[in-house]
């Protein structure tokens, strides 16, 4: 697991890193090939738009529900957002630096701090989300985790006719820091709570183009946390006019474990995968089979830009 340390990170300091750009409730961010509409509290969905391929069949997660956010927890106590509510959030705060870069910082009534850092990856066609969970509680917490829910519907037809694919870090499921997945999007994204069987696919199974109205939903879990302690790891969304493509935009970034979902009609295939979450990358970024490292994970730019140095070392306390 990849945990920083060095860390000071105050009210104030927190204060601070608010301040950084221009403060916003949402913004649609483009890299130029791809669209994402994101809420101040990180949750996706802003303006009518969700994640959208200029020129694709549309957006790949408005249509139906917004069945889409992210939870904390600590301590056996989960907090989150789906859709357009949340729940044990104390505050949120949006701050963009260019039409692809952002920072939603969020502090959670638990009192961690989870800062999401947004900007563009693999030439446009991902955005790269860094993910930092910082233990601003003052005191040490136990079992800090974070999870992920979203529910596919890539147009044409949105639902029977989308094939989704799960894969949790291992050919077996689950690795690493990968706790749980489930192809059951349609619930709070509550990291204490684990989902069952769906669409045919037991919890914690991989699965390969199921077809269906499906999801994503995982969980990681990263252990105890000191007083001023911090993890950081990183999330990819994106989309491409090929599944081969967005394979090859996941290798080139070292994802780990993923989802990727099409429409049997359609000309686009959209995903999201987690890097640095304790396992080797899931896709050989050489199509020629000559192994190649992995890319150097996204730097969480609106920490960098106030001087916070994040060695990713093993945990330590400030």
């Amino acid at each position: 697991m990849k945990i920083n340390k060095n860390i000071v990170l105050t009210s104030f300091a927190v204060g601070l890193l608010s301040l950084a750009g221009a403060a916003n409730a949402g913004l649609v961010l483009d890299t130029g090939s791809i669209t994402m509409g994101v809420q101040d509290n990180g949750g996706l969905g802003f303006s009518g738009v969700g994640i959208a391929l200029t020129g694709g069949p549309g957006d790949a997660i408005m249509p139906g529900c917004l069945c889409e956010g992210w939870g904390a927890a600590s301590d056996g106590v989960g907090s989150y957002t789906y859709g357009n509510s949340s729940s044990g959030f104390a505050s949120s705060n949006f701050t963009t630096t260019g039409p692809a870069d952002a920072v939603s910082t969020v502090v959670l009534n638990s009192g961690l701090t989870i800062v999401h850092t947004y900007s563009s990856a693999a030439g446009g066609s991902l955005f790269g989300v860094n993910v930092s969970i910082f233990n601003t509680s003052g005191a040490d917490v136990a079992d800090v985790r974070y999870a992920r829910t979203l529910d596919w519907d890539v147009g044409p037809g949105h639902f029977g006719d989308d094939f989704t694919t799960i894969y949790g870090g291992t050919a077996s499921g689950p690795g690493g820091n990968v706790l749980h997945t489930s192809f059951n999007p349609f619930a709070a994204p509550n990291p204490m709570s684990l989902r069952g069987s769906y669409g045919g696919v037991a919890a914690n199974t991989n699965g390969t183009n199921v077809t269906g109205d499906l999801g994503a939903y995982f969980i990681l879990g990263f252990g105890n946390l000191l007083a001023g302690e911090s993890v950081s790891f990183d999330t990819y969304i994106g989309a491409a006019f090929s599944t081969s493509s967005l394979l090859s935009a996941f290798g080139s970034v070292g994802i780990e474990a993923y989802s990727y979902t099409y429409d049997d009609d359609g000309d686009a295939t959209y995903g999201w995968g987690f890097a640095n979450v304790g396992l080797p990358p899931a896709i050989d970024p050489d199509p020629t089979g000559i192994p190649a490292p992995a890319s150097i994970a996204l730097f969480s730019l609106g920490l960098a830009g106030l001087g916070f140095r994040l060695g990713r070392k093993n945990k330590q306390k400030v």
